[in-house]
């Protein structure tokens, strides 16, 4: 897991990633940039280093133990073997990144430096964990808006699923599902503010987004279908109904719940 003291306390917004020499994005698909280019990788050959890569990152990105590293990318290697493979693939990782001084090894420990590496899904890990920690300015409105901002450039940066391609991994699938629950709880908060606030424009375009990522989050066509009843637009709370049930039912085969049920019938009843 990331050890939130760990990752700096400042964690620059999305436009402020450049400023890293390396950067790594993890959500919703797999890419390396140096400076502003991204960097492109031969398939065969630079397959290790990589995956070596994604580990470390899925297993918290700082002090990761070489037996820890070797155990999720040689399972059937023992020793000196496992040893050697570690060492000379740490040794290709830092050719292909150009930046000796992103991948640090120490007593047998590598970590990503938070001060040559952007990882998205650090930055989003951050922001969240600031947003739920509730932190209030001098005033209660400067805290809300603070929460709200914070909020914002979470659900910005989160493209989609950590490291989607890794499928067969169980390294990637504990952080994979956390970041997930995060998002879902990122999105849920942020449109129930805006439909506290009566912006139900801001609301459906939060729940959209939601949508547009996990399209299984039935909560969010509930509350689209809320915030379209309000303003008017029942053909659009209609569609989305009909959206979220063939969605459900194709893809996990099973109905809306009665709570989605109960909204589009108020809105049939209208």
């Amino acid at each position: 897991m990331f050890d939130l003291h760990q990752i700096p306390v400042s964690i620059p917004a999305p436009d402020e990633q450049r400023n890293y020499p390396l950067q790594i994005f993890t959500l919703g698909r797999f890419s390396v940039a140096r400076g502003v280019e991204p960097i492109r990788f031969a398939r065969k050959a630079q397959h290790r280093p990589l995956q070596l890569l994604k580990a470390l990152i899925a297993l918290g990105g700082r002090e990761v133990g070489s037996d820890r590293l070797g155990m999720a990318l040689w399972p059937e290697s023992e020793g000196d073997l496992a040893h050697q493979s570690f060492a000379s693939t740490v040794l290709r990782l830092r050719q292909l990144t150009g930046d000796e001084k992103a991948i640090l090894l120490r007593e047998g420990r590598l970590t990503l430096s938070d001060r040559h590496c952007w990882v998205d899904a650090t930055a989003f890990e951050r922001l969240s964990a600031q947003a739920e920690s509730g932190q209030k300015g001098v005033e209660e409105k400067d805290g809300v808006a603070r929460q709200v901002r914070l909020l914002e450039k979470a659900i910005a940066l989160y493209k989609g699923p950590f490291l989607p391609g890794e499928t067969k991994h169980p390294w990637a699938v504990s952080l994979r599902e956390r970041l997930r629950s995060k998002f879902l709880r990122a999105v849920g908060t942020l449109g129930r503010h805006w439909e506290n606030e009566a912006e139900w424009e801001k609301a459906i375009d939060c729940y959209r987004k939601g949508i547009e990522v996990d399209n299984l989050a039935e909560e969010f066509y509930r509350h689209l279908m809320i915030c379209y009843q309000r303003l008017g637009r029942d053909a659009e709370a209609r569609a989305t109904y009909l959206a979220c049930r063939r969605i459900l039912s194709s893809i996990l085969g099973v109905q809306p719940s009665p709570k989605t049920v109960a909204v589009i019938e108020a809105v049939s009843s209208d």
